[in-house]
C-alpha cells in the first residue's frame, strides 16, 4: 500500500489523506507510558495542502486528549519522527511514504512538544526532594532511552547544568542515578557534543574519582574512558578539567587518580584497570611532548614508579592490570628514546602518537625518572699514585695577660673554633644589636605605620560594635534583674508570713513548750509587707522609660 493509493481527491481538486490517530499521555514526563490510547484508534482525514497546525485541533477534539492544545505536536508511530506543524503533508511526503510502505497499521500520535517536556523535567529536578527526586532521577535514563530527540533538546536547555547542581548536593545513590542518565546521554552524538562543550560536566566526573564509594568511582572512570576514546581532542579537554580541579584543592595533577592507584589493601582490581586504561589513553592522545612530560612528571612525583613496580612484581596479579602498567612503562621509554629491541609497541597493542610535537626547549626533554637516574653520582676512579697527605694545622698560641679571663680567645687544637664562653658572649651581643636595629627600623618603616593604623581602625570598629551591643542588651538585662528582684521579694514576704502564722497558731493552742519568739528567730509581730501603690508603679515605669531613652541617645 503506497502513499498515492491512500490519497482521495474531491470535486474541488483538493486531496485528502486518511490516517489512524492516537494520543500519548506524557503531560508528566516522569510518569508517562509508552502505550498510545485508545487501543482501537479512530481515523482522521487530513488535507495534504493545509499546514498541520491548522488541523491538529480537530485531532485533539476527536481523541479528547488531556494535553493543552498549544503544547501538542504530531509524531509518526513507525519511525518516531516528529512532524513539522508549520508544513503540510505534501511538503513532508517522504515521511508519509515510509509510513504507508511498511504495510502495518501505523498511526499518527499526538503528544507533548519536546521543549515543553524538557522544561518540565528540569523544573521537576530543581524543585523535588526526597523520594520524589529519587524517582525522577531513576526514571531519567529510561526517558532518554525511549526518545533520542529529547537528548538534543535537553542539552540545549542547560540540562547538564541542572544534573551537576543536583548531583553536587546529593548522596551517592542520587549520584549513581545521575551517572546512569549521563551515560545514556553520551551514547548519542548530540549528547556527547554537549558534554564536550560543557566543561563543568568533565570536571564533576573527575572530582567524583575522589569519592568514598566504589560504585561512584567506577562509573565515573567508565564515563571518562568513553569520553577520551570518543575523540583524540577530548584528552586535551580532560587535562584542562584535571588542572582546574587539582588547582582549586591545591594538590598535584592527577592526584585523584593516584589516590586510587596508591591504595594497597582492599582495592577493587577492576577499578585499577579502569584508572590505568584512562591514564594510558590520555597519554596516547596527548598532542605535544611537553604536555606528555608534564603529566608523567606529576605522576612520578607521587611515587608512580614504586606503585608500578609493586603491581608488576606482585604474584597472582590481574593480567589486564599488569598489561596496563607495562603499557605505561613502554610509553615512557618510547618517548625517552629507550625502546628495547623489537617492535614492543605492536606486541603490547599500543597506538603511539607519532605526530606528537617535540619539546620546544633547546635541550631535548626527558622524563623525570630518566633524569633522576642520570643524576646519581658515580664513584671516583682509584688513582694510580697515592694522594699526598694534607699538612696538619698548627696550634695557635694562647693569649697571655688578658685583662678579662672569661673573654680569652682559646682555640681548639684541630680546627681553631672559638671557645664556648666567647661564642655565647658574641651571640648575646649580636642578638642585642639585631633586636635594636629591627626595633628602630620597624618604628620608622612605612609598613609598620600602616599596620598600626589598620590596627587602630580595627580597635575603633570593635569598640563601636561593643557599645552598640551594650546599648541593645542593657535594657533587657535591667528587665531581667528587676523581675528577679520582685520574685525574691515576694518569696521573702511569703516565708515571713508563713512563720508568723505558725507562731501564732502555737501560742493560741498552748503548745509552746518553752519555745519563745527569740528561739524561733521570728519577731513577735512581723510587720506586714509594704504594698506598692498604683501611683508608685507608674513612676517606676516612667523612670525606666527615661533611662532607656538616655541609653539609646548615648
Amino acid at each position: 500500500m503506497s502513499y498515492t493509493n491512500q490519497l482521495a481527491t474531491v470535486e474541488n481538486g483538493s486531496q485528502w489523506l486518511t490516517c489512524r490517530v492516537q494520543y500519548l499521555d506524557d503531560t508528566d514526563p516522569f510518569s508517562s507510558t509508552n502505550f498510545p490510547e485508545p487501543t482501537r484508534p479512530p481515523s482522521f482525514t487530513f488535507n495534504i495542502d493545509l499546514p498541520l497546525c491548522e488541523q491538529i485541533s480537530g485531532v485533539h477534539r476527536l481523541l479528547k486528549a488531556p494535553h493543552k492544545i498549544g503544547d501538542c505536536t504530531l509524531q509518526l508511530s513507525n519511525t518516531s519522527a516528529y512532524l513539522d506543524l508549520d508544513l503540510s503533508i505534501s511538503e513532508q511526503r517522504e515521511e508519509f511514504e515510509s509510513f504507508f510502505a511498511d504495510g502495518k497499521r501505523n498511526s499518527v500520535i499526538i503528544r507533548t512538544q519536546l521543549s515543553v517536556r524538557v522544561h518540565a523535567c528540569i523544573e521537576k529536578l530543581y524543585n523535588s526532594k526526597g523520594r520524589e527526586l529519587r524517582r525522577a532521577l531513576f526514571s531519567l535514563k529510561q526517558i532518554f532511552q525511549d526518545d533520542k530527540d529529547l537528548v538534543h533538546q535537553f542539552v540545549n536547555a542547560d540540562g547538564l547544568t541542572c544534573l551537576i547542581k543536583v548531583g553536587a548536593e546529593a548522596d551517592q545513590n542520587y549520584q549513581n542515578y545521575i551517572l546512569r542518565a549521563l551515560g545514556q546521554i553520551m551514547l548519542y552524538v548530540d549528547g556527547m557534543d554537549g558534554v564536550i562543550q560543557h566543561k563543568d560536566t568533565v570536571r564533576w566526573l573527575y572530582s567524583l574519582i575522589a569519592s568514598k564509594f566504589r560504585l561512584v568511582v567506577k562509573t565515573s572512570l567508565k564515563l571518562l574512558l568513553v569520553f577520551v576514546e570518543y575523540s583524540e581532542s577530548n584528552a586535551h579537554v580532560l587535562m584542562k578539567a584535571v588542572q582546574y580541579v587539582d588547582a582549586r584543592k591545591r594538590g598535584h595533577l592527577w592526584s585523584n587518580l593516584m589516590d586510587v592507584l596508591g591504595e594497597k589493601d582492599g582495592i577493587d582490581t577492576e577499578l585499577l584497570v579502569y584508572a590505568m586504561t584512562l591514564l594510558n589513553k590520555t597519554l596516547s592522545n596527548v598532542p605535544d611532548q611537553d604536555t606528555f612530560y608534564d603529566i608523567t612528571d606529576a605522576l612520578e612525583e607521587q611515587e608512580m614508579e614504586a606503585i608500578s613496580q609493586r603491581h608488576l612484581n606482585k604474584k597472582g596479579n590481574d593480567l589486564d592490570l599488569v598489561e596496563q602498567f607495562k603499557i605505561y612503562e613502554l610509553a615512557l621509554k618510547h618517548e625517552d628514546g629507550e625502546e628495547e629491541g623489537g617492535d614492543t609497541s605492536t606486541a603490547a597493542g599500543i597506538k603511539w602518537n607519532r605526530d606528537r610535537k617535540k619539546s620546544e626547549m633547546s635541550v631535548d626533554r626527558k622524563s623525570r625518572r630518566r633524569n633522576s637516574l642520570s643524576n646519581i653520582p658515580t664513584p671516583d676512579p682509584v688513582p694510580d699514585d697515592p694522594p699526598t697527605p694534607e699538612p696538619t694545622p698548627k696550634k695557635a698560641p694562647d693569649p697571655v695577660g688578658s685583662p678579662k679571663p672569661w673573654a680569652q680567645k682559646r682555640y681548639n687544637q684541630t680546627n681553631g673554633i672559638v671557645d664556648s664562653d666567647l661564642r655565647r658572649t658574641v651571640k648575646l651581643e649580636q642578638k642585642r644589636l639585631n633586636t635594636t636595629t629591627s626595633y628602630i627600623s620597624s618604628n620608622t618603616s612605612l609598613e609598620d605605620n600602616e599596620r598600626e593604623k589598620r590596627r587602630k581602625e580595627r580597635m575603633l570598629k570593635w569598640s563601636e560594635k561593643e557599645r552598640s551591643y551594650r546599648r541593645q542588651i542593657r535594657p533587657k538585662l535591667e528587665d531581667i534583674i528587676e523581675s528577679e528582684r520582685i520574685k525574691l521579694e515576694r518569696r521573702r514576704n511569703y516565708l515571713n508570713t508563713e512563720k508568723t502564722a505558725q507562731n501564732n497558731h502555737t501560742v493560741e493552742n498552748g503548745y509552746t513548750n518553752g519555745v519563745t519568739h527569740e528561739t524561733l528567730d521570728v519577731p513577735p509581730e512581723a510587720p506586714a509587707p509594704p504594698q506598692r501603690s498604683y501611683a508608685s508603679s507608674r513612676v517606676l515605669e516612667q523612670r525606666k522609660k527615661q533611662r532607656e531613652q538616655l541609653l539609646m541617645q548615648q
